[in-house]
């Protein structure tokens, strides 16, 4: 088993239905301030620190780790305060973003769950809750505001198809 392709699997978690397709054949870089490999286990934990990259894909962490079954579907979680990622979106100059506390990804079933002061972003749209949750296959997004005990309100901004972007200069202008 080679650690990069565990760690692939990981990097698909950016909406992998609609992130920049030529990403997949990039090579993976990873630091951080330290490993652990366990091969008979297929499992890797990256802790401290860590930046993981694939092509236009970055994500930050305290910890990642990822695991592979015997059938090479991925897993993975990565935790910090907040975990982050950004990639470019297949076909546009848009990028979507993500933070959350905790980031888990299921590559068999291709399924994304961020948690903990949740936010998912894509272009000018904007998602926040507790709990979003992300269905690469269906690309079916889900939020709830409260989770595990806490309370809160989903909050989205959606701006609508072919609205004209904002800057500085537009402002106040008929």
């Amino acid at each position: 088993m080679r650690v990069e392709w565990l760690c692939a699997g990981l990097l698909l978690l950016s909406l992998s239905a609609h992130a920049e397709k030529a990403d997949k054949t990039k090579p993976v870089n990873l630091e951080a301030d330290s490993v652990r490999v366990e091969e008979s286990r297929r499992s890797a934990v990256y802790e401290g620190h860590v930046v993981l990259s694939q092509g236009t894909l970055m994500m930050t962490a305290d910890r990642i780790e990822v695991q592979q079954d015997e059938h090479g579907f991925s897993s993975g979680n990565a935790s910090g305060k907040p975990v982050y990622f950004r990639q470019k979106m297949d076909g546009r100059e848009e990028f979507a973003e993500g933070w959350a506390e905790r980031i888990v990804y299921d590559g068999r079933g291709d399924k994304l769950e961020l948690s903990g002061q949740a936010r998912l972003k894509r272009g000018d749209d904007e998602l926040r809750g507790s709990l979003i949750t992300y269905d690469a296959k269906t690309e079916f997004y889900q939020a709830q505001g409260s989770s595990n005990g806490v309370k809160g309100r989903v909050r989205a901004v959606i701006l609508p198809k072919g609205a004209a972007k904002t800057t500085p200069t537009q402002v106040g202008k008929p």
